[in-house]
């Protein structure tokens, strides 16, 4: 979705493992925030937060930051 000179970005996902390898049927839910802003047509700037949720665990959360430059 466009917002200001960027865009913010968002994805959720889930994952399902079951069999003797995992011990018992296991689901991971992965929620994702983000913004994206250019700066120039080859180069932008990227903040990102992620919470994971596995079975039977504590949540855990994510952050990054980073410059891309494509070539």
């Amino acid at each position: 979705m466009p917002v200001g000179g960027g865009k913010i970005l968002a994805a959720w996902a889930q994952t399902k493992r079951s069999g003797a390898a995992f011990g018992a049927d296991q689901k991971c839910d992965t929620a994702s925030v983000g913004y994206d802003y250019d700066l120039s047509k080859r180069t932008d700037l990227y903040a990102v937060y992620m919470n994971d949720k596995i079975t039977r665990q504590s949540a855990g959360n994510s952050f990054g930051l980073g410059v891309r430059h494509r070539f």
